[in-house]
């Protein structure tokens, strides 16, 4: 076995220098004089629904319908343009249609005020009449195509730019209409978010006279309420058009009926110093055997009413036994991470109000700085929303953007009494920034409760997945009452736990390269080959038990592992030195991670992420830096025709995992070295919003190189980075334990 090494490369930044050609309408792509009066005609249905349903607003909510999943860069300019802003300054929520999976479009929500809405409708005349005149009624991309376009535009009231531009703007809308909601959970109470306006929340109740004494509801943030099912009802019949998102107001556990048994009692030594997981769920019995192992706070008001239900007491006892001992009481689990101390917080008896949740989870993280890892086993069994991310989902990913932790998540469990199909996860399960774990049998087929991604049609959810059990095929815990067998996503998260906070409380790893080397545990040469169905339930795979498994590879291997920081357009390095075989070639199959922890916007709906890094690894092909990345990613290149459906079907385009492979076959043979140059890494960012780049973003790569004749290259890897300055750690998993031991011990001065 050769050991992970972790290398700190010198990574230089780029600026975009390249220059956006002229705008032309797509390949295949038309505008017509009857596709212009059909926008007309939809613009002025919004003009008369607003005129027949008064709006409490400033301005009207206005969706635009296009035919396509569409590129910030190709969204419209020119249609619904105010004076003195771009249009992307008015978006304020995206969603999908309710196309099949794969043949979704975009639908752009914008909050416009009357006079550019008319505006717009009398520059679709002028460029319907442009189009009569000119082109013979209909615009094709060979009508712009330059240098060749030789179009008289003169004589109309626009310039030929304005012309352009609309003209192109209508070949990729499909029409303009009022938001409205279509999906309401089955729900007695639910969370309401609105879109973003000139009205506080507080003043759109008022204008609405919600009277709160005989409609409650709770406030949070600027755009949400919880409501009752009769204030939905008020709220969507006066502003319909005013609701973003509607989701499931209650985080749940589904908690088993347990027998009292004979309690075992096992010994176990005092704590020392090991590693602390947080654990946020629901009450803990401190009377345990493993009691001492966790600092327990129950962190509710109202305690006193749960006191002596231990059955309250199990779902929590049992998660955290995983966490502390699971090894001793499932020993073909024992992943040689030792034990673990744990901080548990119970914040519920089985259920709470996302609302409260939340809260209750900043105020803990605030509190608990010094935790890294956190364990959270809740979940809601209504699907998650295709068009937006959960509440409760955003608000951990907002804490991971912002703060040095990592929540691992249970995948939820699917609870029917018949189940017909397979549902989507529930939240927060669909939390990017958090590692989701869905749960597996023995034998690695996923539990007969599975439930499946992807996350707003795209995003890769769940992550990973773990042995949890099934109902025929349990793992043990511990309760109130003793060891019991158990099953459920519940289970499968905290044995991820156990190695995140081993990653990077132990190993002394960033966080961000302790997520890519779980999942690229998990994907390993397989996860390309794997069917798409199962990638919907399982993630990038089942991550191997023992821990050497992942800082540990193969003789024939080399892996290692990059940290930095994109605080630029491109972060790169053309000069990474993989050692050649004897006639001058590079015998290997490469695969390589990405992992980074984005800030997201809740309210652009399905476009959440606000940042995008997009991964290149491969040899260097010339003396301008250009790689020939593994996975053939052309997206960024100046001369690419790449949609943004494909981008994001191909590249993972907005996902914050990134895996990129090729297939190990017994036919792989050695590929050239061009000119004796030799490899590089290149991340390019990209910013959603109407921003420059506000912040550096942390990232961490995982690269393995196998090599095809089985030759053991690592000791020359090492040296060829050892000569260019650089500094090479093996990563040796008895030394990382002695380096951590020395590190907790207490030092006494006489």
């Amino acid at each position: 076995m050769n050991p992970l090494l972790q290398v700190k490369l010198r990574f230089t930044g780029e600026k975009n220098n390249q220059k956006p050609g002229a705008r032309n309408l797509r390949a295949k792509a038309e505008t017509s004089t009857e596709k212009i009066d059909e926008l007309i005609d939809s613009l002025r249905a919004v003009l008369r629904f607003y005129k027949d349903n008064p709006r409490i607003t400033d301005k009207m909510m206005i969706d635009i319908w296009y035919n396509d999943i569409i590129a910030k860069s190709n969204r419209v300019r020119e249609l619904l343009k105010p004076s003195r802003q771009s249009t992307n300054d008015t978006v304020v929520g995206a969603r999908f249609s309710d196309a099949p999976e794969g043949e979704e479009n975009h639908i752009i929500t914008h909050y416009i005020d009357e006079k550019t809405i008319n505006k717009t409708i009398e520059e679709l005349q002028v460029a319907k009449e442009f189009l009569q005149k000119r082109l013979g009624g209909k615009a094709t991309p060979m009508n712009f195509a330059e240098p060749n376009s030789n179009i008289d535009y003169e004589g109309f009231s626009l310039a030929k730019g304005k012309l352009r531009d609309l003209i192109i703007d209508c070949s990729v809308v499909e029409k303009f209409d009022v938001p409205r909601v279509t999906e309401v959970p089955d729900r007695d109470t639910f969370l309401i978010t609105f879109y973003k306006s000139e009205l506080s929340l507080s003043l759109l109740l008022e204008k609405l006279r919600v009277d709160d004494a005989q409609l409650p509801y709770t406030a949070y943030g600027d755009d949400t309420i919880s409501v009752t099912r009769d204030l939905f009802e008020i709220i969507n019949d006066k502003i319909p058009y005013m609701i973003s998102m509607i989701s499931a107001d209650l985080s749940s556990i589904t908690l088993e009926d347990i027998s009292p048994k004979k309690r075992d009692e096992y010994d176990i030594p005092s704590p020392k110093n090991e590693p602390v997981i947080g654990v946020i769920d629901t009450f803990f019995d401190e009377s345990v055997y493993f009691g001492s192992w966790v600092d327990n706070n129950d962190y509710i008001s109202d305690l006193e009413k749960y006191q002596n239900d231990l059955n309250l007491r199990d779902h929590g006892t049992e998660v955290t036994s995983i966490i502390v001992d699971g090894p001793r009481m499932n020993p073909w689990l024992d992943d040689g991470c030792g034990r673990f101390r744990a901080r548990h917080f119970g914040v519920c008896s089985s259920r709470i109000s996302t609302i409260r949740l939340v809260k209750k989870i900043k105020d803990i993280v605030n509190e608990n700085p010094d935790i890294h890892v956190w364990n959270l086993s809740l979940g809601t069994d209504d699907e998650v929303s295709r068009n937006f991310v959960s509440f409760d989902a955003a608000a951990l990913d907002e804490i991971q953007a912002k703060k040095n932790v990592i929540f691992v998540v249970s995948g939820t469990n699917d609870n029917r009494e018949t189940r017909e199909g397979i549902l989507r996860v529930g939240s927060p399960a669909d939390s990017l920034n958090s590692l989701v774990v869905n749960s597996v049998r023995r034998d690695g087929q996923p539990a007969s409760y599975s439930r499946k991604g992807n996350i707003l049609s795209f995003y890769n959810k769940p992550d990973v997945s773990y042995y949890g059990g099934d109902y025929d095929d349990r793992i043990t815990a511990y309760t109130s009452y003793g060891t019991e067998g158990v099953y459920g996503t519940s289970f499968a998260a905290p044995w991820i736990s156990r190695k995140m906070c081993y990653l990077i409380d132990v190993m002394g790893m960033p966080k961000e390269v302790a997520k890519a080397l779980i999942i690229d545990s998990a994907a390993a040469w397989d996860y390309k080959t794997m069917a798409t169905k199962s990638k919907f339930v399982l993630g990038y795979g089942v991550v191997p038990v023992d821990i050497r498994k992942i800082v540990e590879t193969e003789s024939d291997e080399i892996r290692f592992v990059v940290y930095g920081t994109s605080d630029s357009y491109r972060t790169a390095n053309y000069a990474i030195p993989v050692p050649k075989d004897d006639d001058n070639k590079y015998p290997y199959v490469a695969r390589a991670t990405l992992c980074y922890f984005p800030e997201c916007s809740r309210t652009q709906g399905v476009d959440y992420t606000d940042r995008e890094l997009s991964l290149k690894f491969g040899r260097i092909v010339d003396d301008k830096g250009k790689i020939s990345d593994i996975n053939d990613n052309v997206q960024d290149d100046a001369d690419s025709r790449m949609d943004e459906r494909q981008s994001r079907k191909e590249f993972r385009k907005w996902d914050n995992t990134k895996f990129i492979s090729r297939i190990v076959k017994n036919s792989n043979k050695p590929v050239k070295s061009y000119d004796d140059r030799l490899w590089g890494l290149s991340v390019t960012s990209k910013e959603r919003l109407s921003t420059q780049m506000r912040v550096p973003l942390n990232f961490g790569v995982v690269v393995t190189l196998k090599e095809v004749n089985g030759i053991n290259r690592i000791e020359d890897f090492i040296k060829a980075c050892t000569l260019r300055g650089w500094i090479v750690n093996r990563i040796d998993v008895q030394n990382q334990l002695d380096i951590y031991a020395s590190s907790q011990e207490e030092i006494h001065f006489e």
